[in-house]
C-alpha cells in the first residue's frame, strides 16, 4: 500500500469520524456521566465497525442495495433503538430531578453550607449508574452502530474504492486498522473531552441537564432515521 493511499484512507475515515451523529451524541452523553461507560461505548462502536467493514469488504453488505427492504427495516429498527435510549435517558432525567428536590429539601434545614452539596452528591453516588455498565455500553455502542444503515452504506460505497489493486491480506489488514484507528482515537478524545468539562461543571445537577438533552437529541435523531429516506 502505497503513500497516497495511505492519506486517501486516513483522510476518508477522518471525514466519516467528524460527521456528527447518534455515536457522536452517546459518546458525549456517556462520557459526561461517566468517562469509563464513554471509552467503554466506543470500543462497542470500534466493535460494530469492524463488523461492518468486513461485511463490505465480503460483499455481504451489498445486499442492502439489492434487498431495499432490508435496509428499510435498518432504519426502522435503529431509529426506535435511538428513540428508546432517549426515553431511558428522559426516565433517568425524571429520576434524578426527583432525588435532588428530594435532597435539597431534606438539606434545607442544614447550618453547614456544604451540607444540601454533600447531602446531593450522596444521592447521585447512590443512583449507581447502573445503566452505564462496562457491559451494557458496549453493547449499546455494538448495536448503535449496526443499526445505523448509513454507516454500512458508507463503507459499501466508499470501502471498495480505497482498496488497492491485487490487494494482499497485509493491504486489508492495513486498511481495517487506519479506518479503525482515526474512528476510534477520535471517539476517546471526544469522551476525555467530554469527560473532563462535565468533571469542570460546579453544579452537582449537571447530569440532570446532560440526561434531559440527550433525551430531546437522541428521540429527534431517531424519529430522523426513520422518516428522513437515505
Amino acid at each position: 500500500m502505497t503513500g497516497p493511499e495511505i492519506i486517501t484512507i486516513t483522510g476518508a475515515a477522518a471525514a466519516l469520524a467528524v460527521t456528527p451523529g447518534p455515536e457522536t451524541i452517546l459518546t458525549i452523553r456517556l462520557s459526561s456521566l461517566r468517562r469509563k461507560a464513554g471509552l467503554v461505548y466506543a470500543l462497542g462502536t470500534a466493535t460494530g465497525t469492524v463488523i461492518w467493514m468486513v461485511l463490505a469488504l465480503t460483499g455481504v453488505s451489498a445486499l442492502l442495495t439489492v434487498y431495499p427492504a432490508a435496509v428499510q427495516a435498518l432504519k426502522i429498527g435503529g431509529g426506535l433503538y435511538l428513540c428508546l435510549l432517549g426515553v431511558l435517558a428522559g426516565r433517568q432525567a425524571l429520576r434524578l430531578r426527583r432525588e435532588l428536590k428530594t435532597a435539597s429539601a431534606s438539606a434545607s434545614g442544614d447550618p453547614d453550607p456544604d451540607g444540601p452539596v454533600t447531602e446531593i452528591a450522596t444521592v447521585m453516588e447512590s443512583g449507581s449508574w447502573g445503566h452505564l455498565r462496562s457491559l451494557v455500553s458496549y453493547r449499546r455502542g455494538i448495536i448503535s452502530s449496526l443499526s445505523n444503515p448509513k454507516v454500512g452504506l458508507f463503507f459499501l460505497a466508499i470501502l471498495p474504492t480505497l482498496v488497492p489493486a491485487s490487494p494482499t491480506g497485509i493491504d486489508y489488514a492495513v486498511l481495517i486498522a487506519l479506518i479503525l484507528g482515526v474512528l476510534l482515537s477520535y471517539q476517546l478524545v471526544l469522551a476525555c473531552m467530554a469527560s473532563l468539562a462535565a468533571s469542570a461543571m460546579a453544579h452537582r445537577s449537571a447530569d440532570f441537564f446532560i440526561e434531559a438533552a440527550s433525551t430531546v437529541i437522541l428521540l429527534i435523531i431517531g424519529i430522523a432515521v426513520i422518516a428522513i429516506p437515505i
